[in-house]
């Protein structure tokens, strides 16, 4: 009787376990899916909790399942498996799962460290400035991206290890030290790591930088436009008016990147209206011009457009390959299997009307947001809004710390609870703050910018 009772827990806390990878690789999928707003991810965050809660409840017989699933089960058992360790203040098991941890497998390494983000015990940051101090190369991309996500204060085994490490973990400590905005990081990150040769890392720092609070990297974002694509986006973070001019001189001279347009949606001058226009022509680049149009203007002009299933070739048969090499349809006309989305409009006509429209009611002298004169009360509409995709909300954070020198820690992966906790004390600073900046002006770590 006893060994059935210990085979029903153990069936039981494995369902719990699969549900929870389950939920857990389905969230990962709908941060970028457009029928899916922040907001309902909620749903699937509770009924992840439910199963995490249950296995924590479960003890020493969930925790032996967790143990083994971690070790013989996919990523999604183990990122669970390491949240139930967390809480249960099992260090020993999550140190296990790191020592095995192979740093080519992206999805475990993911998994590992999205659990690491979410769950780590206040009791358990001296060990994990052990790894930094000790330089344990395969895990101090995990332990940087942890320092940032929960902006611990590890600024200076950051920094050490950042000066003793060559390898692709540069840009995760970089990273960090621009999420922890650490000041003394200043002067190493742009005499050294502003000029790399990986653009990855170029792009790390200049973000970094600009959060940190440094005017003269945006000097050098502009000079490095002219060969890279890597400044634009920064530019368009920090820039100020005069930026706008030499991102459309660019995107005009064959020059034009998806970056770059995004770049000039964030600048929000009303210049960039016709370049964008034109841009919508473009295949590769007409989801980009939308946003930005949408960004500068507010119109949100939406169209419904029918996207098709992948086709994967390998499951056809013979017959069926030779009409699709032939440019033929494998189903009867209105049977194509497939999604109907709604999205931003990309269809030139339909931004052209409504710019010829609305054009007058643009002032050409100042900046513009969400169709109104550019404010923190504009970035927040950004935050909050079920229409922001996710790389909307992102940068509309990047802004307020950079623009505005406020920084309530968010990411767009963090629990949606977590995400309105922060979204709130904005709003409660941005009401308090607001009449302090004027509104349509270029900011840049809470000071007015003055055009050259």
């Amino acid at each position: 009787m006893t060994q059935t009772i210990l085979d029903f827990e153990t069936k039981l806390y494995q369902e719990h376990l699969e549900e929870a990878s389950f939920l857990y690789e389905q969230r990962l999928t709908l941060f970028d899916d457009p029928e899916i707003t922040w907001l309902d991810i909620e749903d699937f965050e509770e009924r992840f909790e439910a199963h995490i809660d249950a296995l924590v409840v479960g003890e020493e017989p969930a925790l032996n399942v967790c143990k083994t699933q971690a070790m013989k089960g996919d990523f999604g058992e183990l990122h669970a498996a390491v949240r139930v360790f967390c809480r249960q203040n099992r260090l020993d098991f999550v140190q296990e799962c790191l020592e095995v941890l192979d740093p080519k497998d992206t999805e475990r390494v993911q998994a590992i460290s999205d659990a690491l983000n979410h769950e780590l015990p206040a009791e358990w940051k001296d060990e994990f400035i052990r790894i930094l101090s000790e330089g344990n190369q395969k895990l101090i991309p995990i332990v940087a991206k942890l320092a940032g996500y929960r902006r611990l204060p590890f600024e200076r085994e950051l920094l050490a290890a950042l000066q003793q490490n060559n390898s692709q973990a540069a840009s995760n400590i970089i990273r960090a030290l621009g999420r922890v905005r650490e000041q003394y990081a200043r002067t190493l990150l742009f005499n050294k790591y502003l000029k790399h040769e990986d653009e990855s890392v170029c792009s790390a720092t200049a973000l970094a930088l600009l959060r940190i609070g440094d005017p003269q990297t945006l000097d050098h974002c502009l000079r490095s436009a002219h060969s890279g694509n890597w400044p634009f986006l920064l530019l368009g973070l920090g820039g100020n008016r005069s930026t706008a001019a030499v991102l459309i001189e660019s995107a005009t001279n064959n020059k034009v990147s998806a970056d770059c347009l995004i770049a000039l949606g964030l600048l929000g001058d009303v210049s960039a209206v016709e370049t964008l226009l034109s841009d919508l022509g473009n295949t590769d680049l007409a989801r980009s011009a939308a946003m930005a149009l949408n960004s500068i203007t507010g119109a949100e002009i939406y169209e419904e457009v029918f996207i098709p299933e992948e086709i994967d070739e390998d499951e056809l048969f013979e017959e069926e390959l030779e009409k699709l090499k032939r440019g033929e349809s494998l189903h009867p006309p209105g049977e194509e299997p497939g999604t109907t989305i709604t999205r931003l409009s990309q269809k030139p006509e339909d931004w052209q009307k409504w710019w010829a429209e609305n054009k007058s009611r643009f002032n050409p002298g100042i900046r513009n947001r969400n169709g109104k004169p550019y404010s923190p009360a504009c970035l927040l509409e950004n935050l909050e809004s079920e229409k922001s995709p996710r790389i909307v909300r992102q940068i509309a954070y990047e802004e307020l710390v950079i623009r505005y020198n406020i920084d309530f820690p968010f990411e767009t992966d963090m629990l949606v609870s977590q995400q309105k906790q922060a979204i709130a004390k904005y709003a409660e600073w941005i009401k308090a703050n607001n009449s302090r900046f004027r509104e349509g002006e270029w900011y840049f770590s809470g000071k007015l910018m003055t055009s050259p």
